[in-house]
């Protein structure tokens, strides 16, 4: 497999940002999984460049390999290539120079490296191709390797969060023979994310704390909201957000809210919120009420909004995250831990 590094080709590119991209093309081999990772440690391109790919497909666990340094670097992955197209001049050339994106095949192993992808995407005109995975030239004694390979496969995509579902899907096509999935197949089936990924609610525990936590990816960052509880303190709202640079204003900009239902309703944590750099991350802490921790709970969708003043036309932090999928375990933290003290005995 061929690996080629765009980065971006004029000061304003440089300063805007988003100009890199790589194309992996043609046939997966032995070895390829090193060499995509010398490639990368080359070439250093910054979290977030997409990744297009061109491949009919090839060797199953060196895909796999370069799928999951394409997930170690929060790479994401389109099909095709991305080209600089220097024969189009316009006057805005010394600006940007245009980028021609070409549509392209990505069939068998070369689904694996896409999978890799934190954001996948499916330009219109792509082939998404799938059939049994196996070794080429199979000999008696290569069943048990088999085996093991399907298990890694297995492996592979729960660690990319896709459905097991794409294994059996898969394994429905001989080998000898291809099947074209369509974009719709493929969204059910968590292939193709597009821009933003489907939120994952989980519940969490640790040091005397127990939370419900929404999880997702997207364009604008890998974020995260909480509602949870802790013993002896009560409820609590906690947001990790992905800075993408931009932790001082992350952690300056005066106005600070809980939005709820979209943005029907707010809850200004201004004043008694910590902010927190770790990483390429800034948390976000705040105790709340029961009133409040009610509202976040029976809500569908919340996140939080960190703003200059109250006017301002822009946003920081992260757009409300829909609560369908994490309804029940919100409501459920909420009912446990509420206690109405108006329903206490007076007496004991």
């Amino acid at each position: 497999m061929q690996f080629e590094f765009t980065d971006p080709q004029t000061e304003f590119e440089r300063a805007i940002g988003g100009s890199f991209s790589i194309n992996a093309l043609g046939t997966i081999r032995a070895g390829d999984g090193i060499k995509f990772r010398e490639f990368v440690d080359r070439s250093a391109p910054p979290p977030r460049t997409t990744v297009y790919i061109d491949s009919s497909g090839g060797n199953v666990e060196e895909a796999m390999i370069i799928g999951r340094i394409i997930r170690d670097c929060w790479f994401s992955t389109s099909i095709g290539k991305c080209l600089l197209n220097t024969n189009e001049i316009s006057d805005i050339s010394h600006l940007l120079v245009p980028r021609v994106r070409l549509s392209g095949r990505c069939m068998s192993a070369a689904t694996l490296v896409f999978l890799g992808g934190r954001l996948r995407y499916f330009p219109q005109g792509s082939e998404f191709g799938v059939h049994q995975f196996s070794f080429k030239n199979p000999s008696p004694g290569d069943v048990g390797q088999s085996q093991v390979l399907s298990a890694k496969i297995a492996r592979f995509l729960v660690d990319m969060g896709v459905s097991p579902d794409f294994l059996e899907f898969s394994s429905s096509v001989r080998n000898d023979s291809i099947l074209i999935a369509d974009e719709d197949n493929l969204k059910t089936l968590g292939v193709v994310t597009g821009g933003e990924t489907d939120t994952i609610w989980t519940v969490q525990a640790q040091a005397d704390m127990i939370y419900v936590r929404g999880e997702r990816d997207s364009l604008h960052g890998h974020h995260k909201v909480m509602l949870g509880h802790t013993k002896g303190a009560g409820f609590f709202f906690w947001a990790v957000i992905e800075a993408q640079g931009r932790e001082d204003e992350l952690t300056s900009l005066g106005l600070v809210e809980i939005v709820l239902n979209g943005e029907e309703k707010r809850i200004d944590i201004s004043t008694r919120c910590e902010r927190i750099v770790s990483g390429i991350y800034v948390n976000v802490f705040a105790k709340v009420t029961q009133e409040e921790a009610r509202a976040i709970a029976y809500s569908t969708s919340f996140g939080v909004h960190i703003r200059f003043w109250l006017d301002s036309p822009m946003f920081l932090g992260i757009a409300p995250v829909p609560t369908a999928g994490g309804t029940e375990q919100l409501q459920t933290i909420y009912n446990v831990f509420f206690k109405d003290e108006e329903t206490l005995p007076k007496s004991l």
